[in-house]
């Protein structure tokens, strides 16, 4: 998949969280290629404060963080309202790759569980199989 092929995020709003700044702006330059609209923020906190307010059609989020977790945060958007984001679809990042860590993520609310480091292919198909109805 490349940048000057058929495949486009444009008009797609994507969140990403990691408390990683390489790992951030890696991520957000990477959807920015493609065409999505990004917000990029390094805590849990942030990212539930930008689901209230910008409302992202995706969230991509580190699963490790310090203070509130991924899973922390996608149990809490998840407890939200439809129409307040209780339903955007979600990736969880993580360099933790066993099956209970990707069943621990699952169960949380995320609808895919990717490893780090990222694969940028598997990230965006993950992205498209998610987001099929709003792309």
């Amino acid at each position: 998949m490349s940048p000057d092929g058929d495949f486009r995020l444009d008009g797609l709003k994507v969140l990403v969280v990691d408390d990683d700044g390489d790992t951030l702006q890696f991520l957000a330059f990477l959807f920015e290629t493609y065409g999505a609209e990004v917000a990029a923020v390094s805590s849990a906190g942030d990212a539930f404060q930008a689901v209230l307010e910008w409302r992202p059609d995706i969230l991509v989020s580190d699963v490790r963080m310090p203070d509130e977790d991924g899973c922390m945060l996608i149990r809490r958007i998840r407890a939200l309202p439809v129409e307040q984001g209780g339903q955007i679809p979600a990736i969880a990042l993580t360099a933790n790759v066993r099956e209970s860590d990707r069943a621990q993520a699952l169960e949380a609310g995320f609808q895919e569980h990717l490893s780090k480091p990222v694969d940028q292919d598997e990230l965006l198909q993950a992205m498209l199989a998610i987001t099929a109805s709003r792309i």
